[in-house]
């Protein structure tokens, strides 16, 4: 029994001390289960276990200790007058001058005590001379214990393994009256679920842990902080014992918080260290001294804080935080100074340093909502909002990409909680909500910004309001993300008005000593009045608009030059007016290229530029090194393609000058052209490498005298002048440029070559297929409808293509300006492999019924037979076949989807054909919907008596109940950003193989065109010109028509649907008289509104007035559009690249 209860007492003096209860009124228990004072455990103790007092006397001293350190604290794990928000060491663990006297009682007490190698008694008077202040004593007293960090020598060994779930037992033999550690704190097994608790061992770990931390302390009071981290680092082994070990002592009747009440003291002390050695690591050393010693002190800190409740050391913990994650963003941060670096070459993998990063950011946003509250009057939540800068400034660092802000947005929608109108907060919100692609939030965010700042700033607080710069960045950026949401919608007047006002409130804050930011207020200035000018679509304010816009770009270029402001200027240049000078773009499109080379959008406006001036083999060079440049992204994207040696020039070197075009042709004529051709290129673009560190060494995190972290706002990069674009962005940018191609290859080639470079864009499709995000907007649509621009029949005389109207000049160059897309390969295959095409999934475009078929009528065939053999080439044949093939690859069943004119029904319908697509006629006669004003009843009456002679004809019948809705149908009734550009490329393939005479592969395109968006003009406008085509005029009518009931701006179909008004061939007698003012009306409307620069329209125009008699209002006409042809580019500059960036 006595053998019993002297192991019991071991095991509660023990337990006591390894939870540190210094204050607490009964830190152990009897056998019985009643509770014991200090006194009780100690006096228990020196009864039942005999020869031990020295043992006794130590550890009532040390509590005695513990209880005058903490005296003037109200948190228990506080030893001192400690400031947590401070780096220096400060008072911690030294005694207030009133203690002194009393502490010197217990001092004297241990100093008389004569026990030799009694180790436990040496650092409790180690202890005791840094609390005094006696620093050379605490290390004297430190230097008499042999081996002092040989974890082996005075720590007892576990002898667990890792699938032992009861770590820590140490061996019976060891005995109970040993002279060392292992003899006074350490005895005999005692079985228990804290069995290293009971055996002594996690005290004896305190101990040399509280040693190590002394020995550094005291080191850093002698001012010496080289031995100070020395003496830190020696815990390392120690630090990695705990780690390993601690956790195993938790069994399935322990919760989390057992680790850390149990073990209190262990963590103390551990902490201690840690944040010692690291905020002198921050000061002294450069991030790659000592082996990296400061990640390695990191790692264990943030490993061993999973033990930790949220309310321990919140003030350490934040710091060593912020720290942390200053270290990984000065670790990877790159040279650029913009806060968008270029992602043109970036991997789209997550590196691995982010993880970590955003592990200590959600721990530290934990430990932020346990130890700040909502502010009071008056009061602001620093930390939360110096948290929300941090959390920008990485997601910064990590490649400020659109598709990784998503946590970032999180993190601020939870400062929120915390804070009150916080401007820091709205204004990172506003850019990363418009980043993200939520314009309408953002814009409401925009308007907060500016309310709070402004009401502020009137009440006159200090430092409660903004900064003038933040302030003109932010409303500058605003003012052009609400420009692009103006273009991208119809009735987006409003949103560049706002603009307007964004702009005005810029200039009341700005510096005119800062010559950036009076030239960024002018380039959102001209963006502002360009965006005015396309969308308000006023004759009488247009011209003015664009010449205030152009002046505020040569004053953004003259001020302080960017490429956006050469961009902008470019295009400002190259619009049509008095102030058009196509020479000068293009000037400053190069000069945007050099300034920004791995930018495509600023390649394909210098391509679109340089065919407007005829130089069509210099325009194919420079879309080839745009087209160039994307493909250099996936190849350092894709690890298989980029070799372990490659650097990021040898990258740049993959996008050669083509077609023979040298470096001279691209830079401007009066400067320095490189020989190479390519040194236009970023001499970087690959980030820094995610775990291995910093390319520069010497990285410092802070300056050795600092005694607090800078603010955190020091680590946000500038503003960029035009957001980085997202991965589905950048796959828009790379199509639209690969549109350019297939255009300018028809005007120099001819249909026939173009036909060739259709498999080529097939197979980019298919290796791009997972790249654009199918999450985008499903409700975006192009702001500015315009024609088939471009030039494949078209001679390079203007005159030759205004008297021929026979020859289709809107559908001339190559394709719409709406058939903007890819060719419907299938984006969702992601199981397919990379080397083999997915099959074409052809989905008819609007159902008809199973048993009834359409085929082609006989002047059908008559028109075909001459143009199938001008068109039997063996390339024709293949793609015939792909189009086929999507019909006969196990697709039996296949359904459709679509919206029906006039109405939001969907029906489903099973189509069986063995042409290679749906018949479109069978779209617009198909009676089993309302008809709307497009289709007519007395359309649709001629077709049931035709099909059914017993049928009444006074009236259609009455078409039958609707099918019941099914919930899953209705996502797909608006097509997504992705499913617009598969439909605009389909429809632009569709006018190739029309020009070839292949009307059967035409109408399967615009068949795939209409399945992927309905709702799509051009392809009403290529299902108008394929009946054209076939002399089918009144049908042709009917699919304009309703191309202009989808978009009544559509500038196509308002052209192409005057053509057959005006045509002779549409009446025997001439035209009609009211067609020809129909035709005037319509044009008239066009031109003065989003026509106003479209040769073809005013070529019409002239063509009605003729009709009309009214000879002066034919010559202005022609003279207008033969002004506008002159210096046309292949395709629509706003409508290939975008009016702004």
């Amino acid at each position: 029994m006595a053998h019993a209860k002297d192991k019991y007492y071991w095991a509660q003096l023990r337990a006591a001390l390894t939870a540190g209860q210094w204050s607490s009124p009964s830190p152990g228990r009897a056998q019985n289960g009643s509770p014991l004072s200090w006194f009780h455990v100690l006096r228990k103790f020196n009864k039942h276990c005999k020869g031990f007092q020295d043992v006794a006397e130590v550890a009532s001293q040390t509590q005695a200790l513990f209880l005058l350190l903490g005296v003037d604290t109200e948190d228990v794990d506080q030893l001192g007058l400690e400031d947590d928000d401070k780096l220096v060491l400060g008072d911690e663990c030294l005694l207030p001058l009133e203690r002194i006297e009393e502490a010197r009682g217990g001092y004297e007490i241990l100093r008389s005590l004569d026990s030799k190698n009694f180790d436990s008694l040496q650092l409790a008077l180690a202890f005791y001379a840094y609390a005094l202040g006696q620093f050379s004593e605490c290390l004297s007293y430190l230097s008499k214990v042999p081996k002092l960090f040989e974890v082996q020598s005075h720590i007892p060994p576990s002898f667990t393994t890792r699938s032992d779930n009861s770590a820590l037992q140490v061996p019976g033999s060891i005995a109970e009256t040993s002279s060392s550690w292992t003899g006074s704190f350490v005895s005999a097994d005692f079985p228990g679920s804290t069995a290293d608790i009971k055996d002594g061992r996690a005290w004896a770990i305190i101990e040399s842990i509280r040693s190590a931390c002394l020995q550094g302390m005291c080191f850093e009071k002698l001012s010496q902080p080289k031995k100070a981290i020395e003496a830190y680092s020696f815990a390392l082994p120690l630090l990695s014992s705990i780690e390993s070990e601690i956790p195993r002592t938790l069994t399935a009747t322990h919760s989390s918080s057992a680790s850390f009440d149990n073990y209190r003291e262990l963590w103390r002390w551990t902490e201690r260290l840690m944040f010692r050695t690291i905020s002198l690591l921050s000061r002294f050393c450069c991030l790659d001294e000592n082996d990296g010693l400061i990640w390695t002190m990191f790692t264990h800190y943030h490993t061993c804080s999973a033990h930790w409740p949220a309310t321990f050391r919140t003030g350490h913990r934040s710091t060593v935080a912020v720290l942390h994650l200053r270290a990984l963003i000065i670790q990877h941060q790159t040279s650029s100074t913009t806060a968008t670096p270029n992602s043109s070459f970036q991997s789209s993998t997550q590196p691995h340093w982010i993880n970590t990063a955003r592990s200590v950011i959600h721990e530290y946003r934990t430990i932020l909502g346990t130890c700040t509250t909502f502010p009071k009057a008056g009061e602001r939540n620093f930390k939360v909002e110096d948290f929300v800068d941090l959390c920008v400034a990485v997601w910064e660092t990590n490649g400020a990409k659109s598709d990784r802000v998503r946590w970032v947005l999180d993190m601020l929608w939870w400062a929120t909680r915390l804070t009150f109108n916080s401007y820091r907060i709205y204004r990172h919100m506003t850019r990363l909500l418009s980043i993200s692609g939520d314009a309408e939030l953002a814009k409401r965010t925009l308007r907060l910004y500016v309310h709070v700042v402004s009401k502020a700033r009137e009440a006159g607080v200090d430092n409660d309001f903004d900064t003038d710069r933040h302030w003109v960045e932010t409303l500058t950026n605003g003012a052009r993300m609400l420009c692009r949401l103006s273009i991208s919608r119809q009735d987006g007047v409003d949103d560049a008005k706002e603009a307007g006002d964004m702009v005005e409130k810029a200039k009341t804050r700005l510096d005119e000593d800062d010559t950036e930011m009076v030239a960024r207020v002018a380039l959102a200035e001209g963006v502002c009045y360009t965006t005015l000018a396309i969308t308000e679509q006023d004759p009488y304010t247009r011209q003015a608009r664009l010449g205030r816009a152009l002046a505020a770009y040569l004053k953004s270029v003259a001020t302080y030059p960017t490429p956006a402001a050469h961009h902008q200027l470019a295009i400002a240049l190259s619009l049509p007016g008095c102030s058009q000078n196509v020479d000068e773009a293009i000037v400053s499109a190069r000069a945007a290229v050099e300034g920004e080379a791995d930018e495509i959008r600023h390649w394909h406006l210098l391509g679109l530029l340089l065919s407007a001036s005829g130089e069509w083999e210099k325009a194919a060079g420079v879309l080839e090194v745009g087209a160039d440049l994307d493909e250099s992204k996936q190849d350092v994207e894709s690890p298989a393609r980029l070799g372990a040696d490659n650097t990021a020039d040898d990258i740049v070197v993959k996008a050669p000058m083509a077609d023979g075009i040298q470096a001279k042709d691209f830079q401007l004529d009066h400067q320095h052209a490189p020989v190479n051709g390519h040194s236009t290129l970023p001499s970087a673009h690959l980030p820094l490498d995610d775990a291995d560190g910093p390319t520069s060494e010497h990285k410092r995190l802070l300056e050795p005298d600092a005694t607090i972290i800078p603010p955190f706002a020091t680590l946000l990069r500038p503003l960029s002048d035009h957001p980085l674009p997202s991965p589905r962005d950048a796959f828009d940018y790379a199509l639209q440029l690969r549109m350019t191609q297939m255009a300018l290859a028809e005007h120099i080639e001819g249909p026939e070559g173009a036909e060739k470079r259709w498999v080529d864009v097939f197979g980019w499709i298919a290796e791009r297929k997972g790249s654009p995000s199918t999450s985008g907007s499903m409700t975006e649509t192009q702001p500015r409808s315009s024609l088939d621009t471009g030039t494949g029949a078209r001679t390079t005389r203007t005159s030759s293509m205004l008297h021929q109207p026979s020859q289709d000049p809107l559908s001339e160059k190559g394709c719409s300006a709406n058939q903007h897309g890819c060719l419907g390969l299938s984006l969702g295959q992601q199981d397919l492999p990379s080397s083999e095409l997915p099959p074409i999934t052809v989905t008819p475009a609007t159902p008809a019924e199973p048993h009834r078929h359409f085929p082609l009528s006989i002047d059908e065939k008559e028109s075909l037979k001459g143009r199938r053999s001008s068109s039997a080439d063996g390339t024709g044949r293949k793609v015939q076949q792909m189009l086929k093939a999507r019909v006969h690859r196990g697709q039996e069943k296949i359904s459709t989807i679509s919206r029906k004119l006039g109405h939001g029904v969907v029906r489903h319908g099973n189509l069986k054909r063995t042409s290679s697509a749906p018949d479109f006629h069978a779209v617009l006669q198909n009676h089993n919907y309302q008809a709307s004003s497009i289709h007519s009843r007395r359309r649709l009456r001629s077709l049931i008596r035709h099909n059914a002679a017993a049928a009444p004809i006074e009236s259609p019948p009455a078409p039958p109940s609707p099918l019941p809705p099914v919930a899953e149908e209705t996502p797909t009734l608006h097509a997504t950003k992705d499913d617009k550009l598969i439909s605009d490329l389909w429809a632009m393939s569709a006018a190739t193989f029309r020009r070839l005479g292949k009307i059967e592969q035409a109408k399967g395109a615009i068949q795939e065109a209409e399945a992927k968006d309905s709702e799509n003009p051009a392809v009403w406008v290529q299902l108008g010109l394929y009946y054209m085509a076939l002399d089918r005029n009144r049908d042709a009518l009917e699919a304009f028509q309703k191309a202009l009931f989808i978009s009544p701006d559509d500038i196509a179909a308002t052209v192409h649907l005057c053509r057959i008004h005006l045509s002779t061939k549409s009446s025997t007698n001439g035209v009609d008289s009211d067609k020809v003012d129909l035709v005037a009306g319509l044009l008239g409307h066009v031109t003065r509104g989003p026509g106003w620069d479209v040769p073809e329209a005013w070529y019409y125009l002239a063509k009605a007035y003729g009709l009309q008699g009214r000879k002066d209002k034919e010559r202005e006409s022609l003279a207008t559009a033969l002004a506008l042809s002159d210096h046309r580019s292949i395709r629509d500059i706003g409508r290939a690249v975008g009016w702004c960036l």
